[in-house]
Parts: C-alpha cells; sequence; structure tokens
C-alpha cells in the first residue's frame, strides 16, 4: 500500500511539472509556484522530474492541489481540444488586467492561483467572492 501510494505522489509531481513546463514556466518560476522556500536550487526540480515527489509540506501541497485543480478546470473547458486550454492560460486576460494568467501564476503568490483558478471554474470564484463579503 506504501508503494501504491509512493506511485500516486510521484504520478501527481511529475504531472504538475508537466503542465507548469507546458505553460512555459521555467525552473525559478516553477519553484515561486509551488511556494518552495526561498532560495531553494532549480536543481530541485530535476530531483522531482525524475524520482522524489513534492514534499508533504502543507504549503507546498495546497499549492499542488491548486495547480490540479487549474489543470482540471482546463480540460473541463476545453473537453474537445487540450491545446485551446494552454491557448487560454497564454493570452491576455481582461480579468487579470491585461496581463496573461501565465505571468500572473509565474509570480507564485497563492492569491495568484487562486485569481487564475476562480476565472475557470465559478465556484472558487463565488466561493471568494462571499469570503469578502
Amino acid at each position: 500500500m506504501d508503494q501504491e501510494l509512493q506511485e500516486k505522489k510521484m504520478q501527481q509531481t511529475q504531472g504538475i511539472i508537466r503542465m507548469l513546463d507546458q505553460f512555459g514556466l521555467d525552473a525559478e518560476q516553477q519553484i515561486r509556484v509551488l511556494g518552495f522556500p526561498e532560495g531553494t536550487r532549480t536543481r530541485t526540480l530535476r530531483q522531482h522530474r525524475e524520482n522524489k515527489p513534492f514534499p508533504d509540506d502543507e504549503q507546498i501541497q495546497q499549492r499542488v492541489s491548486l495547480l490540479a485543480h487549474i489543470s482540471d478546470a482546463l480540460r473541463t473547458t476545453y473537453p474537445t481540444n487540450p491545446q485551446m486550454g494552454l491557448f487560454w492560460i497564454k493570452q491576455k486576460n481582461r480579468h487579470l488586467d491585461n496581463h496573461r494568467p501565465v505571468e500572473v501564476l509565474g509570480r507564485g503568490s497563492r492569491n495568484d492561483l487562486i485569481s487564475v483558478l476562480s476565472l475557470l471554474d465559478c465556484t472558487v470564484h463565488w466561493e471568494q467572492s462571499s469570503l469578502k463579503k
């Protein structure tokens, strides 16, 4: 069972890194997006690409969950053409002050991840709106 869990974590790690690569984020941006501690070397990502799942750190796992949700939302928004999700993530968006969602993600704050996700998943948007009231 432990081996199964490790394999699942590894698949998730590689899937998230693959997604960030497809978005065009460089290693430093990926480290910021994932919430790794400041000063984390870019070679750390190589270890995660090859054979080491993301750490069980709560902050990192929350961001991984948000990124997985973004991936799912892109897939359900554009179910017949996965390339449209990549197109959307790289196009300027008026709801993000004419920034590209990938640029907003690249800044690395948790709120930026939520901002991008809320454009793709209305339930997240509603939840965020109700918290502001």
